[in-house]
C-alpha cells in the first residue's frame, strides 16, 4: 500500500494519541494537510477534555496497555 486508507479518522486519532504517549509535536501527518489540522484538533480537544498532554514527541515510557476482558 503506498498511502493510508481514506477511511482512517484523523481527529479520533488526534484524541487517542495522548493517551498514547504521543506529543503535540509528533502529529504524523504533513503541514498544511488537512490530516494534520484535523489530528491536531482531536489531539487539543483531548487535552482540554482532561487528557495528560506529552512533550517532546513520544513518551520514553508509554502507560501501559488495558488489560483484555
Amino acid at each position: 500500500m503506498d498511502s493510508p486508507p481514506n477511511d482512517l479518522d484523523t481527529h479520533a486519532l488526534g484524541r487517542a494519541a495522548p493517551g498514547k504517549g504521543l506529543a503535540r509535536e509528533a502529529c504524523p501527518y504533513a503541514e498544511g494537510t488537512q490530516a494534520r489540522t484535523r489530528w491536531l484538533a482531536g489531539y487539543d480537544e483531548a487535552v482540554s477534555g482532561g487528557a495528560e498532554p506529552v512533550t517532546g514527541g513520544l513518551a520514553k515510557h508509554p502507560p501501559a496497555a488495558e488489560p483484555t476482558r
